[in-house]
This record gives structure tokens, C-alpha cells and sequence, in this order.
């Protein structure tokens, strides 16, 4: 049994394992709501990541960004929360790109002067507004020339292929690794990863590694509005050595976010530490 995994299951959580959960939901949803105010936000993240040995994560805005909802109120919700979580979140700000242009490109302006470098994208849900539709390049032009880190929930393979090609200095990552197309992506471009949160069947996460390396990975829960458990639980338990674990856990998040200058300050000396720059 590897080290990593025994820690976990005798319950003694990831010792002197960097561990950053790269995708969490902040605030209301149609669905559910992660938090109804900032107070509450800020002290039930600490909670969620010290019961689960989480050294950080990365905050996507709710659910402002669906049908006509405005999205700069989930932007402002997720800066509020921010401002108290300096040491630990790394926030992601949303658009929607049924929105005019110069609305997205106006919030986009306005997020990266309150200091984001992080899109996460989610148009599969906003009437499926397609992954290389003018606003989202747009968007991705706006990244590129600004130097942003760029997820989505999931992109199709043809808008994935185009924009990876057209912008080969951007990172793009997939918010949800199911395999199925994905591989093929990630194995032709560097500047493609995965987000491995997903519900599949066993082994699912240890054939992709096999293909691809652990390099291509990242931990994610899908949370607040699922366990963070659900996340670390298919890495520990994945048939691989507690290196590639760690890049996983951890690891690949740091050098990604480190890249685009918002590793927190206090996980990038645990990173330099334990886990190498």
C-alpha cells in the first residue's frame, strides 16, 4: 500500500502533501446554494479544507453566469470572499458569452484590474453557446494577450483543437476529465489539461494516467456542492507510485497557477519545500 493512501485511509488525512482542490463552486446556483453570504464562505471553506487536508483551492463564481442572470454579481461575490482568503483561493471569474461583446470584454477589464488571471467558462450551459463562437474568442484573444489561465467545463474537440493551436502560449483546462476525445487532445498539445473530477468507472483515472502521465492531471471535488473527498478519494486510491499522486494532488495545480502569479504566497513555500518548483 502506498504511503499517501495508507494516511488517508487510517484517517490521518495527506501529511506533508501539498493538496489544492482545483474546482470549487462559490456562491448560488439553480440548483443549490454553496454559501448564502461572505462571512459564511469564508469560515466554512477553512472548515471543508482543514477537515480534508486542503492546502487551497481554486473558486469558480456561482451560478450568476446562467440564462439572463448577471454575471458580475457572481464576480463580486467571489472578490469579496477572496479579499479574506488571500492565503488559500485562488478565484476564477466567470462570463457568460450570450452577453454582448463589450459587456464580456468591459467584466473581463474589470476582473483582471481587481487581480484575477483565471477564466473559468461554462457555455455548455448557457444555451450552449458553442467552445469557438466569437464572444469566447474573444475571450481566449483577451486571455492570450493578458497572459490568463483559461478552464472550461468542457469544450468540444473541434473548438478545443482550434483555440489550443491558435493560442499555444495559453493553458487551457478541461473542468471535467472523462477520457473519450480528451486523450487525444492533451496528447497532442502541451497546453491542454484535465480537472479529473468525475463520477466513472473503476479504474478510469488510472487508464488516462497510463496514456497520458500524471503530468496532464489535476485533483478536483466539484465542491462545495459535492464532498472534497470525492475528489482526493479517486487519486489515492489510483494503481500509481506517491510521486505521480502528488503532481496530481497537488503539484501540476502549483506549477500551473505559479506560471500565471497567483500561487498564493504561503502553498508556494510548501510547494518549493515538499514538492519542488
Amino acid at each position: 500500500m502506498s504511503g499517501i493512501l495508507e494516511q488517508w485511509v487510517e484517517g490521518k488525512g495527506l501529511k506533508d502533501t501539498l493538496v489544492i482542490d482545483g474546482h470549487i463552486h462559490i456562491g448560488a446556483w439553480p440548483y443549490t446554494v454553496t454559501f448564502y453570504n461572505v462571512e459564511e464562505a469564508v469560515t466554512e471553506s477553512i472548515r471543508y479544507m482543514e477537515s480534508n487536508g486542503v492546502d487551497a483551492f481554486c473558486a469558480l463564481a456561482g451560478g450568476y453566469n446562467f440564462g439572463i442572470q448577471d454575471y458580475r454579481l457572481g464576480n463580486d461575490f467571489l472578490l469579496a470572499v477572496w479579499d479574506k482568503l488571500r492565503d488559500c483561493m485562488v478565484p476564477f471569474l466567470c462570463v457568460n458569452p450570450c452577453d454582448a461583446k463589450e459587456n464580456i470584454i468591459e467584466e473581463l477589464k474589470r476582473m483582471y484590474d481587481a487581480g484575477m488571471r483565471c477564466i473559468k467558462l461554462i457555455n455548455g450551459y448557457q444555451r450552449n453557446y458553442p467552445g469557438d463562437g466569437p464572444n469566447l474568442m474573444a475571450v481566449y484573444e483577451f486571455a492570450a494577450a493578458h497572459q490568463m489561465l483559461v478552464l472550461n467545463h468542457v469544450w468540444e474537440e473541434s473548438a478545443i483543437v482550434k483555440i489550443a493551436e491558435m493560442y499555444p502560449e495559453t493553458d487551457f483546462i478541461f473542468a471535467h476529465y472523462y477520457g473519450d476525445y480528451q486523450d487525444d487532445v492533451m496528447a497532442r498539445f502541451p497546453n491542454v489539461y484535465a480537472n479529473m473530477w468525475w463520477v466513472g468507472e473503476m479504474g478510469w483515472l488510472d487508464q488516462g494516467i497510463r496514456k497520458l502521465g500524471p503530468e496532464k492531471f489535476m485533483m478536483g471535488s466539484d465542491g462545495f456542492a459535492n464532498p472534497m473527498s470525492v475528489g482526493i478519494g479517486p487519486v489515492v486510491f489510483a494503481d500509481i507510485d506517491d510521486d505521480a499522486k502528488r503532481l496530481i494532488l497537488g503539484g501540476n495545480a502549483a506549477r500551473l497557477l505559479d506560471k500565471y502569479g497567483v500561487l498564493p504566497e504561503k502553498v508556494k513555500k510548501v510547494w518549493v519545500k515538499g514538492e519542488g518548483a
